[in-house]
């Protein structure tokens, strides 16, 4: 669901930037295994592009960043990280941007969710259209952020959107087991641990209270009271990179690990339960 592996197409010193930008964040930045495509020059060039996969077009100055499909998937979200680096325009033309709302798949991203009857989506998307809000029950997740547009429901079965294990008919969303990995490189204070982990999660616009593993290669008590103090969890995993930390615990790597601290590596992973 997370598009964090990326083919930068263009050989302009705004391509560059691009790429530089990109892989400081823990993104991949590819020429094949891409699961996102930025074309960067006229958008008649990222038209030709268009295929399966999703498409951002970016002026050759940077000026316009301009996600041309899925938008409504959380290519939104990359494009305006992409906008940021080049310091240009982002251009959002599905409804629910136009709205000023989230869709029902970037309300799903920021909170580390994931569906299973994708037919529902479009469902949910129309009422939050036409009605301007959906009504969301969560049954097990704290700390979960419900941005304009997205009001609780005091019943299940009340609900558009249903987060967790139930019987009722609305969609139904699954938590993500969200993982950040730390390597050390030398011992550093507890608040640049916490500083790391939340630019990691910003690093793709992810929910900052949206965290249940903590792995590391070595038992540290700074992290374990770090744990304590955000309601994680902690595993001491054998490995030799952060990806491998992610990837020995059996979570899928989402972005890869990058220094986000003079002596810490981050990287973040997420795993199906």
């Amino acid at each position: 669901m997370y598009f964090t592996r990326v083919k930068v197409v263009g050989n302009s010193e705004t391509a560059e930037k691009i790429k530089e930008g990109l892989d400081t964040l823990g993104y991949y930045v590819l020429n094949r295994g891409e699961n996102l495509k930025v074309v960067v020059g006229p958008i008649s060039r990222a038209v030709k592009h268009v295929d399966s996969k999703p498409v951002i077009s970016v002026s050759e100055n940077g000026e316009y960043v301009v996600p041309l499909t899925n938008i409504e998937s959380g290519v939104s979200f990359i494009a305006s990280i992409i906008s940021d680096i080049t310091n240009g325009t982002l251009v959002l033309t599905s409804k629910t941007s136009e709205m000023g709302v989230y869709s029902v798949q970037e309300f799903s991203w920021i909170n580390g969710l994931y569906w299973t009857r994708r037919e529902m989506l479009r469902d949910v998307n129309r009422k939050l259209i036409e009605r301007g809000k959906v009504y969301v029950y969560s049954s097990g997740i704290d700390g979960l952020i419900l941005p304009e547009g997205y009001e609780k429901a005091d019943f299940p079965c009340d609900a558009d959107i249903l987060i967790g294990e139930n019987s009722c008919k609305g969609l139904t969303l699954k938590p993500y087991k969200v993982i950040v990995g730390l390597k050390f490189i030398q011992p550093i204070p507890i608040e640049v641990i916490l500083y790391s982990i939340k630019l990691t999660l910003k690093s793709i616009y992810l929910n900052e209270k949206r965290i249940d593993v903590i792995v590391t290669g070595v038992r540290n008590r700074m992290v374990e009271s770090l744990a304590k103090l955000i309601g994680a969890e902690v595993s001491v995993i054998e490995g030799d990179t952060c990806e491998s930390l992610l990837l020995n615990y059996g979570g899928k790597v989402v972005l890869k690990g990058v220094k986000r601290a003079l002596g810490l590596e981050t990287c973040l992973g997420v795993l199906k339960l």
